[in-house]
């Protein structure tokens, strides 16, 4: 254990309260990220300190890993912030590596604030376990699908992904894209995955009601209440490490 880190099991008094953090994003040792809402569901999901290589909490602090004596994963306080600019290479390799588990794709994240509801945000949405409200624009007619793959499932044809727009919870607007399939999972008899590239609203403007962001927030906030405070990483991602 390093100086300045320290065990913070589950249920302790230390834990932030509910409300305080909408998640962690972790980054384990393939290099792929996943939102977990608790750090219950954090800590089942690894079974070594060094398979979660990041550990990002909504405010970018990030955590690590750790072993006590009985061998039990748990999860150090928070470390200071992540390097911005490790995490963003992360994000954007494994959004090109696998886009059919990352089919959101939003404008480059230049800032770190950004980059950190780009990441929290999509990832809530590709894997979300409750029907989200999208909007769906094709031909004029606007419909709500409750997920992703329902609208994937809608565009039957190539000129159909050609002519759709699709607005997520948040109010970003986005054009259905086919490409070639480079995961096992995800793709169609073609192999080819669809991905949503974000455009600018002011290209399709009025052509979409949707939600408000404020709206989409605070649902994913209710999504994620009773969370208790979770995670850990080891130094690829935490600045200064």
């Amino acid at each position: 254990m390093e100086v300045g880190e320290k065990l913070v099991p589950e249920g302790s008094g230390g834990l932030p309260q509910a409300g305080q953090h909408r998640g962690y994003v972790a980054v384990d040792d393939a290099g792929e990220f996943t939102l977990y809402p608790t750090s219950a569901a954090l800590l089942n999901d690894f079974e070594y300190v060094g398979q979660a290589i990041c550990i990002v909490g909504r405010d970018g602090s990030g955590f690590r890993l750790l072993q006590d004596a009985d061998r039990q994963l748990s999860l150090t306080t928070a470390l200071g912030p992540v390097d911005f600019s490790w995490l963003r290479q992360a994000w954007l390799k494994a959004q090109r590596h696998n886009p059919s588990e990352y089919p959101l794709r939003r404008f480059y994240p230049a800032g770190r604030e950004t980059l950190l509801a780009c990441m929290f945000e999509t990832l809530y949405l590709e894997h979300a376990m409750e029907p989200v409200q999208w909007n769906c624009v094709l031909d004029g007619q606007e419909t709500h699908p409750v997920s992703l793959q329902d609208i994937d499932g809608r565009l039957t044809s190539k000129s159909l992904v050609e002519r759709a727009r699709v607005q997520d919870p948040f109010g970003h607007l986005y054009r259905p894209v086919r490409v070639p399939a480079r995961g096992a999972r995800g793709h169609n008899r073609h192999g080819k995955v669809t991905i949503f590239v974000e455009i600018p609203a002011a290209a399709d403007a009025g052509r979409l009601s949707g939600q408000t962001t404020a709206t989409a927030a605070s649902a994913m906030t209710l999504a994620y209440s009773g969370l208790p405070t979770v995670t850990g990483m080891p130094a690829p991602g935490v600045a200064g490490s």
